[in-house]
């Protein structure tokens, strides 16, 4: 099988004046390095931005690329050609060949889901490739790419191929095993609680609650500033902010895809980051930066670790990850599909309880409040509202229904970290 290193650089490109960083592709062949040229100049135009979407292209990529070299097709073409002679029927093979390895395995991922995301990640590449003008056999427009997992020929095909016993577990059970692990319902005030009791490092727990007030997604956390400039010139510690104010605006600037939006920032969210993080941990941690980097820590940069290095949303990753491990370790009820990112639910859900307190029970609800919907795709970042609106109308009714009796907290996991669950009724008077 085919060799193939990613590996993450860092420059000034010369197209932007910009400084970019991204993962890039090298093939190991007969000990000599090659450069993906094609692929790598994808992940440049594409993924450039962010670390963690060159990241997933580079890896769908690199796999895809494995398999390709596995393929009697394949066999007498360089590296370099790949991406002109794959088809669409490639593509569905690689698709079915996973799924055998996963039932060899009677492994629960990579699931259904995942195979297909991976699949249509792979024809943003050559759709990329076709509108830049440069050769592929792989047509985007074709539906003959999705391999049919719920068919009987197709799973029969997969069981025979993967040669296992008698205990098979079928891909709909795995695919349901894989889904279990997933939280579909709110992250609960006792896990809450033992998330934050597993960070190695309290920064970590300081951007999990701002998180949890905000919705705002790592990478803008890394960006939320000690004292903000420009449209965020009244951002700094709360202690020195507007008192009278209960919300305050913040634009998140170039955000996932680069895009920026306003956001809205609650005054105890600001009071509990001063409280928990400023006072007690920012004044020694800038002395740190300032000792290693020889220069006055920037306003820009609020989030640092212990040794005074700023916060990067990779950093945010490993860390988060790090903190579901230990309260898996020490707190078995911790649910594995609880991560930090599942903070970034509870704005959007609190916001409609809120909003239409117990109309949130009716079928009214049902239809698109346009000015509710954009309010939250706004504060999350999304682009599809309808689907994010029904999304967290669910959400908030599954809250509504269980503090009215009628389902069982355990089912649903809704208390609120930050006291909002606590003063429920008074929401609804």
């Amino acid at each position: 099988m085919l060799k193939i290193e990613r590996e993450l650089i860092k420059y000034n490109s010369i197209d932007t004046g910009k400084n970019v960083e991204h993962h890039i592709l090298i093939a190991n062949i007969e000990n000599k390095r090659i450069l993906l040229s094609f692929p790598n100049l994808f992940i440049y135009n594409n993924a450039s931005s962010s670390v963690a979407t060159s990241n997933r292209y580079s890896s769908v990529i690199s796999k895809y690329y494995k398999f390709l070299s596995t393929q009697e097709k394949f066999k007498n073409v360089g590296v370099d050609k790949y991406h002109v002679l794959a088809d669409n029927r490639d593509i569905k093979r690689w698709q079915v060949s996973r799924q055998i390895e996963r039932v060899k395995s009677q492994s629960a991922k990579p699931s259904s889901e995942s195979i297909y995301n991976d699949a249509k990640s792979l024809l943003v590449f050559f759709s990329w490739l076709k509108d830049a003008g440069y050769p592929t056999c792989t047509e985007v427009k074709k539906r003959d790419w999705v391999a049919n997992f719920k068919s009987d020929d197709l799973l029969n095909y997969v069981k025979r191929e993967a040669k296992v016993k008698i205990d098979f577990k079928n891909v709909t059970v795995l695919d349901k095993e894989s889904r279990q692990k997933r939280t579909h319902t709110l992250i609960s005030n006792q896990e809450i609680t033992w998330l934050r009791e597993s960070f190695s490092d309290p920064v970590y727990d300081a951007m999990f609650m701002l998180c949890i007030g905000t919705a705002m997604r790592p990478i803008d956390l890394c960006k939320f500033p000690y004292i903000g400039s420009g449209s965020n010139a009244h951002i700094m510690p709360y202690s020195d902010m507007d008192q009278s104010e209960k919300t305050f605006d913040f634009d998140v600037i170039n955000s996932k895809g680069g895009k920026s939006r306003k956001i809205i920032i609650n005054a105890k969210d600001l009071e509990r980051l001063e409280s928990d993080y400023i006072n007690k941990y920012y004044y020694e941690r800038k002395k740190l930066y300032e000792a290693k980097c020889g220069q006055d820590c920037p306003a820009h940069i609020l989030f640092l670790n212990k040794f005074g290095r700023p916060v990067t949303p990779t950093m945010v990753a490993s860390r988060g990850n790090h903190a579901k491990v230990n309260a898996m370790e020490n707190f078995p009820k911790f649910r594995e599909g609880t991560t930090f990112y599942s903070a970034r639910d509870w704005w959007p859900t609190m916001f409609l309880i809120r909003f239409f307190k117990k109309e949130l029970l009716s079928e009214s609800t049902d239809a698109l409040y346009l000015a509710v919907a954009e309010v939250i795709r706004n504060q999350m970042g999304h682009e599809d509202i309808s689907t994010t609106y029904k999304h967290y109308i669910d959400m908030a009714r599954l809250i509504v229904i269980a503090h009215e009796g009628r389902v069982n907290e355990l089912a649903t996991e809704t208390y609120d970290p930050v006291s909002f669950i606590e003063n429920y009724q008074e929401l609804l008077d």
